[in-house]
């Protein structure tokens, strides 16, 4: 099982690297999707279908993927400089976890490469 977790390990390690950087851009209202969000749901929407290949079944990867992605924000808010916590950010990695789980649930069996 470690064998097929390698890759979600890597991609979480370079969320953890992105996530060091300070942030960029100029902020937008609160109402406005704003592309930093669609950025968040879309690499933990891949770290879900990642870890859904790794655990073959839904529930972790969206409890995995989601805790990685709040414990995340609050490390940015203590250790990296020009970041900050963002509640937000956490509602996007979950909706990114939970289409990562339906994309894999759905798509997985076309991708040949995925099947054990």
């Amino acid at each position: 099982m470690l064998k097929s977790l390698l890759p979600a390990l890597l991609w979480a390690s370079i969320i953890l690297l992105l996530s060091a950087h300070p942030q960029m851009g100029v902020p937008h209202p609160i109402w406005v999707i704003q592309p930093d969000k669609i950025a968040h749901a879309g690499a933990y929407a891949l770290l879900a279908f990642l870890l859904h290949y790794g655990f073959r079944q839904p529930l972790m990867p969206v409890v995995l993927g989601t805790v990685y992605g709040i414990c995340i924000e609050f490390m940015q808010q203590a250790f990296f400089h020009g970041r900050q916590l963002d509640v937000f950010d956490m509602v996007a990695n979950l909706v990114g976890c939970l289409l990562g789980v339906w994309f894999f649930s759905r798509f997985a069996h076309l991708l040949p490469f995925l099947r054990k």
